[in-house]
């Protein structure tokens, strides 16, 4: 049998498992010419062509440009210039984040042919880094929502169950990593939007420290609030998009410059610091949620880390979670309110119902309600900071609940009918607006085989510390190599 020429990529046609595969392991087969981004470009197309139609996890395929890509990086590395991890790696990127030439709606239909003439920040960066830009990824409309809804662009639907929800404003970036569409995707997190669904997709997704990531080129929900990060299959995987994406950006205001320092992951978790707050994040649980995160709490007490419960130093006036969620909710409803104004006063005809409703919500809040929010956000930010003193990381539950059925506006939770919205957002928003680094980690099913969620967050600035203990939890569990049924 003819062999392929040394110089040349080998071309597996019959390779069942290529999109089951992790990023790194792509990326590894890429660079040792075992495997051509050409191929592996084509596997994720044909895949969207497959899934997409039901599971609606993208608004636009970019086949043409990517294919072009692919082609590219090919050439690149063939000629022995390498760019790294993500070269010829298929990337999805939110349709809120601008990609030159490229559809990018936000959304809404009041964008629906809105085509930008530059590319965001990340963007920038993942090109420089040799990834292949897919297509754009479903969302809540204007990100202001945690279903992925959508009244103009239909519903996106759970992989693990298509008629669940899985969990927005994020959610089609959630769905096509989990189903191998791509290999990671770029999501935004203003109130849990990245985290809500790597929980309810299996998936793992970082919401960095605020100012970590260029907000340049993503079209704003909360300015004081919104996050730019990755949802992919492994923490590995999410730490390699995140060094790409990450760093100071002169063009974005919130940017700070702020060094990075390495990220160097092992297996265990010796002499770790796992700080666990009870009181809030632990009431009010669905019972397969909870029996997941204890259970998880075991594994890292087994892998050599210190688990102990923690609670604040002193209690003063907004230093409660309750007073935090709060907090946030009000800065997000003003904030919000400021960025779509105009859609509200010149075309609330266009806007979906439940964001019409959110935006009028906006003009209740006084001045000095959000004045004193701003005010609790920075005494809990100095809070947590002496927490982190006495430990490394808090682990909490990502979300009280699973992936609940798409049009549930109520769930049900101890025994008590509550907002579905609320619910998901309850344990993740304080992070939000305190800007605290926070990793949501598959740690486990429920009995209806829906994924569970477990949230890691770290010191200001320390994703490093973040990404370790996730790693270290995944490598001594297998829940993350499991696949929803394509």
């Amino acid at each position: 049998m003819e062999q392929p020429p040394k110089d040349r990529m080998v071309q597996k046609q019959d390779q069942p498992d290529l999109l089951d595969r992790t990023l790194a392991d792509v990326a590894a087969l890429i660079r040792s010419k075992q495997l051509s981004p050409v191929e592996v470009t084509a596997a994720a197309l044909q895949r969207i062509g497959l899934l997409n139609p039901r599971l609606n996890a993208f608004l636009t395929v970019a086949a043409e440009s990517a294919t072009e890509q692919a082609h590219a990086a090919e050439d690149e590395i063939q000629r022995g210039h390498y760019r790294g991890p993500l070269h010829g790696v298929p990337v999805a990127l939110k349709d809120l984040i601008h990609v030159r030439g490229v559809r990018t709606t936000a959304g809404s239909k009041l964008l629906a042919d809105f085509v930008p003439d530059s590319d965001a920040t990340v963007v920038e960066k993942l090109r420089e880094a040799g990834a292949v830009l897919i297509g754009k990824t479903a969302l809540h409309e204007f990100a202001y929502g945690i279903t992925n809804d959508n009244p103009h662009f239909g519903p996106t639907r759970n992989p693990w169950n298509p008629h669940c929800t899985p969990g927005g404003s994020s959610g089609g970036s959630g769905v096509a990593v989990a189903t191998g569409m791509c290999f990671a995707a770029l999501g935004t997190d203003t109130g849990g939007s990245i985290r809500i669904p790597a929980s309810f997709c299996g998936v793992a997704g970082l919401k960095p420290t605020f100012g970590r990531v260029s907000l340049h080129g993503v079209y704003p929900l909360g300015f004081s609030l919104d996050h730019v990060g990755p949802l992919a299959r492994s923490v590995v995987d999410v730490g390699i998009v995140y060094q790409t994406i990450s760093g100071f950006d002169s063009r974005d205001p919130f940017s700070v410059e702020h060094a990075s320092g390495e990220i160097g992951l092992r297996k265990d978790a010796q002499g770790i610091r796992v700080g666990i707050l009870k009181d809030y994040f632990f009431t009010r649980l669905q019972p397969d949620v909870e029996r997941a995160v204890r259970a998880a709490l075991t594994v890292f007490a087994e892998l050599g880390a210190r688990v102990e419960p923690v609670d604040f130093s002193e209690k003063t006036e907004g230093t409660d979670f309750v007073d935090l969620t709060e907090a946030s909710r009000l800065t997000l409803l003003v904030e919000a309110l400021l960025v779509h104004r105009e859609h509200l006063e010149k075309h609330a005809e266009s806007l979906g119902r439940d964001v019409k409703l959110l935006l009028e919500k906006g003009r209740e809040v006084s001045a000095a309600d959000y004045a004193q929010a701003q005010r609790t956000r920075q005494r809990f930010r100095r809070q947590l900071e002496q927490l982190f003193h006495r430990v490394d990381v808090l682990v909490t539950p990502t979300t009280p609940l699973v992936a609940f059925p798409i049009g549930e506006n109520k769930v049900l939770l101890d025994g008590q009918q509550e907002d579905a919205r609320t619910a998901a957002t309850r344990l993740l928003r304080g992070f939000n607006a305190t800007g605290h680094p926070a990793l949501s980690v598959l740690c486990g099913f429920d009995s209806q085989g829906l994924p569970i969620g477990l949230q890691i967050i770290g010191r200001l600035w320390d994703e490093a510390t973040v990404l370790q203990v996730g790693y270290a939890y995944e490598q001594a569990t297998e829940w993350h190599r499991r696949r929803p049924p394509v």
